[in-house]
């Protein structure tokens, strides 16, 4: 107990103590400073005592130091209480403490506070939870405006961390985290209070708590109060704060959020740092724990940090997967800009929910389909999309703003519907209910929404959207529920939308619904069948009944099930009436259909839908289920020309169910009957019948021949005769009456006659095409009982042979038809010679023109039995061959192969395939009806006719070899079956290996072709021996040619000789030969012929069969480098059919090229350079590419560098085609590197890959190649190399830079330099600015920092002394600037590694910098700052030493604008260097902003105004600048002399407006300048020295200490003065004139009135002659009447003013010329002069001071009747009532004696006052008259 007390009275006795010392020293702030110091800390310490009394004391005594600290003066020990504050626990001492520091902050230069820093953020963390914390962290905001940020990268910045106090991370995490909240408090929320803030942060999210705004205010509003002196700037504290974000004090962690929070800031100078704070960031969004973390800020943060997060958010694919927070995030925000809480509106919301989409979109991305247990997020994220579309309104959105804000709503609605697609695509699970709603909400919106972008957006989610039904089942409930919604979307009506959805439903449709699907094919039909419809959705349609484009929709290559034609039939052609309801699932759909779409069909029938059935009938029927392109072509080919594929199709309709025939055949004959497309409805019928089977379908359907016949003929139209004739005739005989109906049209052909026209002639027409269609097909089936009626037949042929003599063509045509069907079933040919003649000679007239219809009718005429009983005299089979041989001129190609079918049907007739596929009958009846009428081959016409064509083959005229050739191959393809064929098969072999030679492309396929045939019909012995002869052909080198005169070797201007004219055949070069007098030309002309037919004959390999033909074959492995060559060749044709045969003959290409590899590569690397063929050439290098292209690099490593050597070598070939293929070699090579880079760019073959190809491509043959193409190829390589090269670049880092450097000149384009040449010097700056711009901008530049990103202490250590070399060695201005601007990159990228070689750099920047080219000038100024920030304090000195001396020492203005730019470029870019050398750079800068030339004196002007602080910087380095003055005055140089001078004048001037008009100079100051000024006047007369002159005054003015204590340099400032004062310079007189006048007034220990008025008085006196008044002269005498006003003697004007204004007026009285010309001076002055008088309070009892005052006021009113401008008239009304002052004041004499003055100046100011119309001038004059007045 007695401890206690007597510890609590020691507490006492001290607290007592430390107040009294404290009170002692109150008064005297620096010995309270230094008593607080030591006495503070402890008092304040005993607050925490346990005992009251204590406490109480030590409140006390603090209540008296707070009132003893309020002296702004007292220091206060801030660092002690700082210290305190952390080591005390208790809370009252740290309130103390606190209160005290807040005011000792304030009183703390920057520097101390500074290092207050991180004295206060060490163990900051410590203290989160206590009271005081917000106010202790509130001193930390306020030491933070003092904090110097260091530069990035410095070394300064790299120790940061440490030197602030946060080495702890739980310190740097702690004020991260109160910075980031910080950055989101607002101004508003700082300012508001209790209410008034639970409302603002309850009104929008701000990110904030009311805890965390009371934390940032510590409780106080007034905190962050804009005005207050005691307040912190909240925009410059986050400024702040930014900044060192910034820097490494914080990791990329800690620095993170708060980096968002700054980035989302309307500061665009925060949001920009933070930005850029963010992309440097290196935060693994992968992280769950950090990912979560922008989760839960996002909950809270305002909008323009959500947008930030979500873009964060959108990148990382974790965050696409926390389901949960992804749809919590969505809704929060959905509901901030959308509904009628929205809270954030406008453009930051339209920011928000692009934001959002953009989130939603990279969800559909990389988000999971499914969550762990469930359906996942995706469809609650579709729902809420929905929910938000309909709360701005549907389908129509509500406008809201101006035109631009609809306009962005509009378009991120579009996004909304196309991020719904996207989200609810593949592998999203949503309820099939669900599913259909969906789609159908969107086929809705599709139709209603009236934007028409919209729909746009709306498409594309559909297109999503099929991906979610895949294909979907037949059975299943929502497929079902698909088609119905589909066809409800597709028949509904387009007057009730805004648009049809049928395309995009055709399109749903297509993509959803299995092919085989029938209402899917009903839709289709419908978009094609619809009238009127859109060219899309009729496009639409045709894809989805094309099975060839649904095989592509199954990839997976299952075969593909096409839809029921029988269904088919029923839906579409079943047109009888149905009241039975469609039993099952598809009730709905199929009544839809009925009841809607087809009675669309019956009323407007369209044969797509029967053109569709007839297709699929005739697919199904030959079980195709894989289909290609150009299907419909194959099988329209395939039932024209193959008999199995009749046969197949005949067998299955009749297995098919006969109703469905039956009713297709009807609806199509009924849809004929109502007219309207009647020739696709004939084309359907033509194809169906043939088939039919002949009791179920052809008797019953033959009963509407009438009708047909009645319909045809009514449609009058002669092109579907053919289509007509051809159905007709198919069901005669099957009809009973179809003999007296050829009868009646016998009789009507008889009636109407050849030459009847129009409907007539139609009639006619047809009745001949029916009457041979049907007589024919009767005869077929003999059917008729006793034959064909002879009269019918000879009208007929009678008939016919008029039309082919007189006939129009589509008569003749009709008419050879139905002869030929007659000849070919045997019914009457011609009773003798002369009408077989006749007729054969009407054919061949008709052939000979071009008509193949013609040609088969002569092969036909050959074909009945009557043709070999004719006559013993004709043959008629030979004269018809021999008519048919002699159409080989022919230049139509389908002429020739209808000779050929021709000639087949004469050799061998009923044999012959041509015959069977043109009567298309069942074999059974082909084989009867040729048995029985005795109509098989010809043996001996077939050798005759083999015999003809083999020789053809090798005859030498072109048309000759072409038609053997086609004809040759038409008879083995229409008679290879037969023996006599079979036999001569070899023959036939030969002469198609000798056509693979010719030069026309039709030869050598029909020979490629023939020789396909022949292998596929050939025994085991004829394919060995047809192998062999291909296989020579192929690996041999010469084709041999056997020519004669006539034998066609180049095409026709392939070789022009002039006049039009050119070699074409054998002839045209012996010609030519013998022309020119030399004959080799036939040797050289040859072989050029030789060498394309060896070129024409390879094309024709792989054609048609080929290479399946060498596919059987044992080749030698040789073959493998020439055929692999040979797939790349430039020619089309060798191309495919190289590539045919390689397929063909290597069965495992991965397997050959592993074997052959390198065989295949050295061949191909050989030919590319010893090929004399451009297309050797060319084909190499293509081969090349495709050899290594996904090839290891160690397959091909030895071969690399070599292949990069022959590829530069051929870019500069002569070829233009070659130089392509090696530029996409090259593109090649450089992809396969790059790629490798780009994915394993520190792998073994990626560093062996570099390595060989760099050093080649930095060489002689790369990038310093003279041939441009291998040059620019190098340069993209190496570009791309160094973009992906990583690490590995590294040894190669320095060449590359180097090299690059030298480019950028090389480069330029010709054309910059020849405009550079040719103009002015203003267009060369302009265009070297370009030029310097485009060098930054290059690519080229580009990699040369991309070559930085990977500099190390070794890389640099070998660059640095090549880039010196390569700066002081460039010519070129772009290298300059390039090397420049490198430099710069390096200073600011790689400061660590820079300084060992900063020296260095520097040295060699002194002389670059002087660059004759400004704009590499000041590049080297910029690269000189940006050094200056690493280098060391001596390095600095040096170089700012060595900018002076340059600048003393130039010789030009130009190098002084050199050393401007270099100062300029210090001051802007490293502004902390330029503050480190202030003390030598400022006074620099104010020496040079005074230069005689205008841009350097620009550029200094602009660093002086940067840096300085005005006239007290002047102050400050007085001693530096006028060193530098005394400097520039001693060099030799003229404009340096002069600009030292005016800055002396400048500086004085600067002294005086700092001191004041009463102010002195220093003495130091006093003796530094004088001497230097004294000088500076001795300078000979300069324009700009009446600046020098005019301080003068001034310096004697404030240097009064100077001349009052010397009486030499009294003496010698006089004589300066006069000496000025007498100079004869013109311009420069007024201003020495005036300086004197000055001068003399400042000496008041002089009198030089009396000098001043003799020296001036010639320019106040009239002149002696009159003359115009010059400018210089009126200057002058203003000079001279001011300087007279003002040089008296200021002590005697003091003592008797009234004996000074008399002397005055004793000069202004002779002055008045002078008085007339400078008004303005004169009454100013005077004024002042009147002034003076009445403050030197004297007066004046001489009776001569009332004349004097008389003498004034007369020279004050004596031009008052003469005009004067307003402001001399207010001048002089000023100078009057200074006068009357003076007057009244006794100045000028006792008043009252001069009571007449007063009566006179009454009168005449009081009429001036009158007189004058300025109210200004009267109000003046009229306070004059009042004073008057008293």
């Amino acid at each position: 107990m007695a401890s206690a007390s007597s510890n609590e009275a020691t507490d006492l006795r001290l607290v007592s103590s430390i107040r009294y010392k404290l009170a002692s020293v109150s008064g005297d702030e620096k010995k309270l400073s230094d008593a607080l110091h030591s006495q503070l800390v402890p008092l304040l310490g005993k607050a925490g005592s346990q005992h009251k009394a204590v406490r109480d004391s030590v409140f006390q005594a603090f209540a008296s130091v707070s009132n003893f600290i309020k002296p702004v003066g007292v220091i206060l020990p801030v660092a002690a209480l700082i210290d305190q504050y952390k080591n005390t626990r208790s809370p009252v001492v740290r309130q103390l403490d606190l209160s005290i520091i807040r005011q000792g902050i304030l009183r703390l230069d920057d520097l101390k506070r500074q290092e207050l820093i991180p004295q206060v953020l060490q163990g900051i963390s410590k203290d989160t939870s206590s009271p005081s914390a917000a106010g202790f962290f509130n001193i930390f905001f306020r030491l933070l405006s003092t904090l110097k940020i260091p530069g990035r990268g410095s070394k300064q910045d790299v120790e940061f961390r440490e030197s602030i106090g946060l080495s702890d991370p739980a310190d740097a995490g702690y004020v991260s985290k109160w910075l980031g909240k910080l950055f989101l408090l607002r101004q508003d929320l700082a300012l508001a209070a209790g209410e008034e803030l639970e409302k603002l942060l309850l009104a929008s999210p701000s990110g904030l708590s009311r805890e965390d705004v009371t934390f940032l205010t510590n409780s106080n509003p007034a905190t962050w109060k804009p005005g207050n002196p005691a307040s912190l700037s909240l925009p410059t504290c986050k400024t702040k704060a930014v900044n060192l974000l910034a820097t490494s004090a914080f990791t990329d962690e800690e620095r993170h959020m708060p980096a968002i929070c700054a980035a989302g800031s309307a500061d665009s100078r925060i949001a920009s740092i933070a930005d850029d704070v963010l992309k440097r960031s290196d935060i693994d969004l992968e992280n769950k724990s950090a990912v979560q973390s922008l989760y839960d800020a996002h909950k809270t943060f305002p909008a323009a940090q959500r947008i930030l997060v979500l873009r964060l958010l959108a990148k990382s694919v974790t965050a696409c997967n926390l389901e949960s927070e992804v749809v919590e995030a969505v809704k929060q925000d959905f509901s901030l800009v959308s509904g009628a809480d929205a809270s954030v509106l406008g453009l930051e919301g339209v920011r928000l929910f692009k934001a959002l989409l953009a989130f939603l979109s990279a969800i559909a991305r990389h988000g999971s389909t499914s969550g762990d247990t469930g359906p996942g997020s995706r469809p609650t994220l579709v729902l809420l999309l929905k929910d938000c579309i309909l709360a701005q309104g549907w389908p129509a959105p509500e406008s809201k703003g101006n035109m631009s804000q609809i306009r962005e709503e509009e378009k991120i609605r579009g996004s909304a519907y196309e991020t719904i697609g996207m989200l609810a695509a593949k592998g999203c699970h949503f309820e099939p209910q669900a599913k259909i709603i969906l789609v159908k909400w969107l086929i809705q919106s599709y139709m209603l929404d009236p934007t028409p972008d919209i729909a746009i957006h709306v498409e594309s989610a559909m297109s999503n959207m099929m991906s979610l039904f895949g294909l979907a089942t037949d059975a299943s409930p929502e497929t079902r529920d698909l088609k119905s919604m589909l066809l409800e979307s597709m028949v509904y009506s387009e007057e009730k939308c805004q648009r049809s959805a049928r395309h995009v439903v055709t399109r749903f449709a297509n993509n959803c619904l299995p092919y085989h699907d029938v209402h899917a094919r009903c839709i289709d039909l419908l978009a094609v069948c619809t009238p009127s419809q859109r060219q899309d959705v009729v496009e639409e349609g045709r894809r989805g009944l094309n099975p060839w484009w649904a095989t592509n929709l199954r990839p997976d290559g299952d075969a593909l099930a096409l839809p029921d034609w029988t269904k088919l039939v029923d839906m579409f052609l079943n047109l009888s009436p149905d009241n039975s309801d469609p039993p099952g699932e598809e009730f709905q759909v199929d009544k839809l259909y009925k009841d809607e779409m087809r009675p669309n069909f019956t009323r407007k029938p369209s044969p797509a839908p029967v053109r569709y059935i007839t297709q699929i009938l005739f697919l199904t029927a030959l079980n195709e289920n894989k289909f290609e392109a150009g299907w419909e072509s194959q099988l329209a080919a395939r039932l024209e020309s193959d008999l199995e594929t009749r046969d197949n199709i005949r067998r299955y309709f009749d297995s098919a169910d006969a109703e469905f025939l039956l009713t297709l055949i009807n609806a199509i004959v009924d849809c004929i009957q109502k007219g309207g497309h009647s020739d696709e409805w004939l084309l359907c019928l033509g194809e169906i019948l043939p088939f039919a089977p002949l009791l179920k379908i052809l008797t019953p359907v033959s009963s509407k021949i009438p009708d047909l016949i009645r319909t045809m003929v009514s449609l009058n139209d002669h092109k579907l005769i053919p289509l007509a004739a051809k159905a007709v005739g198919i069901l005669a005989p099957w009809y009973a009456e179809s003999p007296s109906i050829m009868s009646q049209l016998a009789r009507r052909i008889e009636e109407i006659g050849h030459d009847a026209t129009g409907r007539p002639l139609v009639e006619y027409q047809a009745s001949i095409a029916y009457v041979g269609s049907c007589l024919s097909r009767i005869a077929y089936y003999g059917r008729g009982t006793t034959g064909a009626d002879p009269d019918v037949l000879r009208v007929v042929y009678n008939q016919c042979k008029i039309a082919l003599q007189k006939g129009s063509p589509d008569l003749q045509t009709s008419c050879i038809e139905s002869m030929a069907q007659l000849w070919t079933a045997d019914l009457h040919f011609p009773e003798d010679e002369d009408g077989f003649t006749e007729t054969m000679n009407l054919l061949f007239k008709l052939a000979e023109q071009g008509r193949e219809k013609a040609i088969l009718a002569l092969g036909r005429l050959a074909v009945p039995s009557a043709a070999n009983k004719l006559s013993s005299k004709i043959d008629t089979t030979e004269t018809i061959l021999q008519k048919l041989f002699e159409l080989s001129d022919t230049r139509k190609t389908e002429v020739l192969f209808a000779v050929g079918e021709a000639i087949a049907c004469v050799i061998a007739r009923w044999d012959s395939k041509a015959v069977q596929l043109g009567v298309n009958l069942e074999a059974s009846t082909v084989e009867r009806f040729k048995n029985d009428c005795g109509l098989g081959k010809r043996p001996s016409e077939i050798s005759v006719a083999l015999d003809k064509l083999i020789g053809g083959c090798k005859a030498t005229k072109p048309s000759l070899l072409k038609a053997s050739g086609i004809w040759l191959f038409c008879v083995i393809q229409y008679c290879s079956e037969l023996p006599e064929i079979q036999s001569r098969l070899r023959e036939c072999q030969v002469a198609f290996m000798r056509l693979l030679t010719a030069r026309d492309e039709l030869v050598q396929e029909t020979a490629s072709r023939g020789l396909a045939l022949v292998y596929e019909k050939g025994d085991p012995s004829l394919k060995g021996d047809l192998v062999k002869d291909l296989t020579a052909s192929f690996t041999g080198n010469k084709t041999q040619l056997k020519v004669d005169e006539e034998t066609e070797l180049f095409d026709a201007g392939a070789l022009p000789t002039g006049e039009g004219k050119s070699i074409t055949s054998y002839k045209d070069i012996v010609s030519l030969a013998n022309e020119v007098g030399d004959q080799s030309l036939v040797y050289k002309f040859m072989s050029l012929a030789t060498n394309a037919a060896t070129w024409t004959a390879r094309s024709a390999f792989g054609r048609f069969g080929l290479s399946n033909i060498l596919s059987e074959a044992e080749l030698d492995p040789k073959i493998y480098p020439k055929l692999y060559r040979y797939r790349f060749d430039p020619n089309p044709n060798v191309r495919r059919s190289m590539d045919d045969i390689w397929k063909a003959v290597v069965k495992d290409q991965n397997a050959v090229l592993e074997a052959h590899f390198d065989t295949i590569m050295e061949e191909l690397l050989r030919s590319i350079l010893d090929g004399r063929e451009w297309r050797v050439r060319e084909a190499s290098c293509a081969a090349i590419a495709d050899l290594v292209h996904g090839q290891p690099f160690a397959k091909y490593e030895k071969h690399y560098t070599d292949i990069w050597k022959v590829t530069l070598r051929v870019l500069d070939d002569q070829k233009t085609s070659v130089r392509n293929a090696a530029a996409k070699l090259c593109m090649s090579l450089s992809k396969t590197l790059v790629t490798r880079l780009q994915e394993h760019n520190a792998s073994a073959s990626s560093k062996a890959m570099i390595a060989q190809v760099l050093p080649f491509l930095l060489s002689d043959k790369g990038i310093e190649n003279s041939v441009q193409e291998v040059q620019g190829t190098s340069i993209m390589t190496v570009l791309e190399v160094v973009k992906n090269g990583g690490d590995t670049l590294k040894p190669f880092i320095p060449t590359i830079v180097t090299h690059f450097l030298g480019l950028l000149s090389t480069l330029e384009p010709d054309v910059v330099n020849y405009y550079y040449q040719r103009v002015g010097e203003e267009g060369r700056e302009n265009l070297d600015k370009l030029r310097s711009s485009a060098v930054t901008q290059s690519p080229i530049f580009e990699c040369i920092v991309s070559c930085l990103r990977f500099i190390d202490e070794g890389v640099m250590g070998e660059l640095a002394p090549q880039l010196v070399s390569t700066i002081r060695s460039a010519i070129g201005m772009q290298t300059k600037v390039g090397c420049a601007e490198l430099l710069s990159t390096v200073a600011l990228r790689n400061a660590v590694v820079l300084p060992p070689y900063n020296a260095t750099f520097l040295k060699t920047m002194e002389t670059q910098i002087l660059d004759r080219n400004h704009e590499t000038s000041k590049a080297y100024a910029r690269a000189s700052a940006y050094l200056l920030r690493s280098a060391t304090h001596e390095t600095r000195d040096r170089f700012t030493a060595r900018l002076l001396d340059l600048y003393v020492k130039a010789e030009d203005a130009t190098r002084r604008q050199k050393i401007a730019d270099g100062v300029l470029a210090i001051a802007k870019a490293s502004p902390d260097v330029f503050t480190d050398l202030e003390a030598s750079l400022l006074p620099f800068a104010y020496l040079a902003k005074h230069d005689m030339d205008d841009y350097a004196s620009e550029e200094f002007e602009a660093v002086w105004s940067q840096y300085a602080g005005g006239s007290h910087t002047i102050k400050r380095l007085v001693r530096e600048i006028t060193e530098l003055v005394s400097t520039g005055l001693g060099s030799a140089k003229w404009d340096l002399q002069h600009g030292a001078a005016l800055t002396m004048a400048s500086m004085i001037t600067a002294l005086s407006s700092d001191i004041g008009k009463e102010g002195q100079f220093g003495d130091a100051d006093l003796e530094r300048i004088w001497p230097v000024l004294e000088k500076s006047l001795s300078l000979k007369t300069f324009e700009g020295k009446e600046t020098v002159v005019a301080a003068y005054p001034l310096f004697v003015l404030h240097g009064k200490k100077l001349w009052s204590t010397d009486s030499a340099i009294a003496n010698q400032m006089k004589k300066i003065a006069l000496r000025e004062a007498k100079r004869n310079n013109e311009a420069y007189r007024p201003h020495a004139i005036e300086a004197l006048g000055e001068f003399a007034g400042a000496r008041e220990d002089l009198d030089m009135y009396a000098e001043v008025v003799s020296l001036v008085s010639e320019h106040l006196e009239p002149a002696s002659e009159a003359h115009k008044v010059t400018e210089q002269e009126r200057k002058t005498s203003d000079a001279a009447l001011k300087a007279i006003m003002t040089s008296y003697n200021r002590q005697r004007m003091r003592e008797t003013p009234s004996s000074v204004l008399g002397a005055v007026a004793d000069k202004a009285e002779k002055a008045k010329q002078a008085i007339s010309l400078a008004r303005d001076t004169w009454f100013t002055s005077a004024t002042e002069l009147m002034k003076q008088a009445l403050a030197s309070g004297a007066t004046s009892a001489e009776p001569t001071a009332g004349v004097v005052a008389t003498r004034w006021f007369r020279l004050l009113t004596a031009e008052q009747n003469q005009t004067m401008l307003e402001n001399q008239r207010l001048g002089r009304a000023k100078a009057l009532g200074a006068f009357v002052d003076a007057w009244k004041k006794g100045v000028l004499g006792p008043v009252g004696e001069q009571g007449s003055l007063h009566e006179e100046m009454e009168q005449v100011v009081k009429a001036m006052a009158e007189a004058d119309r300025s109210l200004d001038v009267q109000k003046v004059l009229n306070e004059v008259v009042q004073q008057l007045a008293f």
